[in-house]
Order: C-alpha cells, then sequence, then structure tokens
C-alpha cells in the first residue's frame, strides 16, 4: 500500500490527562522520557479519530498515548507541555490503538511498528456529547466521552507519534489542517477502562480519568499521514 495516506475528511476528539510519571518509564523504550508536570505527573493523552475519508477508505481509531520527548536537554515541570508543538521531538508513544479496519491494523504494525488490534470503535454524538466504545470479541475495552468545550475555529498545528519497529524508535509527524476549539479549563472528559488485557498494565499509572487537563474537539481535520521521519536506535 502506497504512501501518503491522504486524509481528506476526518473528525477527532481528544483529552489530556494527569497520571502517575514514575511508573510510566518502564513503559517507554529508552532514549524516550515522559514528559513530566509539576508534583511528578505524566500526561496521557486519550482520542478518538473517525477518518471519513480517506486514500484507503473510511476507518475508525481510539488511541491512549503518553506524552513523550527523545532525550530531551531539559525536561524542566514548569511549561513542559507549551513545548508540545514547539519542540520537535515532542510526540506521544503510543500505548494503545484499537482500529476498525483489519487491513489498517496490518498497515500500521508494518510501516510503523504501532500496537494496533481490530476492534469495534463505535463512537455516538448527541449534540454537543461524544462518548464511543472499544470493544473487542464483544468484551468492553475502555470508554471515552466528552463534552464540546466551544465553537470551532481554523487550527494548524504538528501531530507527532512515537513507536517501536524492530529495533527503532520512531517518530512521525502529521500536519494537521483542522475546524475545532481547545479547551483547559472548566472541561468535561472521563476514561472509563474495564477489566482487560489491553488497558490493564495502564492502571498503575492511576490516571485521573474524570479531570482532564485539556481537552480538543475538532469537526472536521485534514492531513497526510507519510513514513517517520525519524528513526532512533532503542536501547
Amino acid at each position: 500500500m502506497e504512501l501518503p495516506i491522504v486524509v481528506g475528511a476526518a473528525r477527532g476528539w481528544f483529552a489530556l490527562f494527569r497520571c502517575s510519571a514514575d511508573p510510566m518509564r518502564p513503559m517507554l523504550p529508552p532514549p524516550l522520557e515522559p514528559v513530566v508536570l509539576r508534583g511528578g505527573r505524566g500526561v496521557v493523552s486519550v482520542g478518538v479519530i473517525d477518518y471519513e475519508e480517506t486514500s484507503i477508505g473510511p476507518f475508525t481509531e481510539a488511541i491512549i498515548g503518553f506524552a513523550a520527548r527523545h532525550r530531551p536537554w531539559f525536561n524542566l515541570p514548569v511549561g513542559s507541555m507549551y513545548l508540545e508543538r514547539r519542540a520537535s521531538d515532542f510526540g506521544y508513544w503510543t500505548q494503545v490503538l484499537a482500529t476498525s479496519s483489519d487491513k489498517v491494523r496490518v498497515l500500521e504494525e508494518e510501516t510503523w511498528g504501532y500496537p494496533s488490534f481490530a476492534s469495534d470503535v463505535r463512537v455516538v454524538l448527541k449534540r454537543s456529547k461524544m462518548r464511543t466504545v472499544v470493544t473487542e470479541n464483544g468484551a468492553e475495552i475502555f470508554q471515552f466521552e466528552m463534552k464540546r468545550p466551544g465553537a470551532g475555529l481554523p487550527i494548524h498545528f504538528p501531530y507527532r507519534t512515537y513507536s517501536r519497529l524492530g529495533d527503532e524508535i520512531l517518530r512521525t509527524e502529521v500536519s494537521v489542517d483542522a475546524i475545532g476549539h481547545e479547551k483547559q479549563w472548566f472541561t468535561s472528559a472521563k476514561l472509563t477502562m474495564h477489566r482487560h488485557e489491553r488497558v490493564e498494565s495502564l492502571r498503575a499509572l492511576s490516571i485521573d480519568c474524570t479531570n482532564p487537563i485539556e481537552v480538543r474537539w475538532y469537526d472536521s481535520f485534514r492531513g497526510r499521514m507519510d513514513a517517520a521521519g525519524a528513526r532512533f536506535k532503542a536501547k
């Protein structure tokens, strides 16, 4: 399958939650390090993307990742999230990736090494609320819900992910053009994890699942998913 994957029409919903940073460290392959906030807290990103129109067809994905950097020469808690879209080494390590397409699962595993698995990713929109339920073979894995934070505005930003393919760490960047709203205060989002092997290791992080740092609601966005732009040897 040829790259890049062109995303002509999609919708997305994301929320950032605090968690314990220390249990996250062994889940990240060196040389990646967690982004640390005040109080020794890390950042977990939960997102759902409904790809309505792409060059490989429609599909839906749900992602849980960790904010991480590659060998940062400084990693101070003050202003650490300010660097998200300014530091080229800031990205999200992909820990859980559920996709509705088995074809996409194979592509993601072979091209980027993402830990993809085929599942049912069901998105329900009701006015200003979104709720997603992820199931595998009839068993619920996790639920993610949030409320619209405000009216949509044009936004342009880089979205970077980290993954592992063989003995290499890959950093992939997508340049996103979106219509949406991002908000840090007076927001509502919730992550509910069920007893399932796909998310059991995340319980050690003590994620603050009902008190998001920020929510991001995108009514539409476009971009191009290409091969990794940077590769590093895993230690």
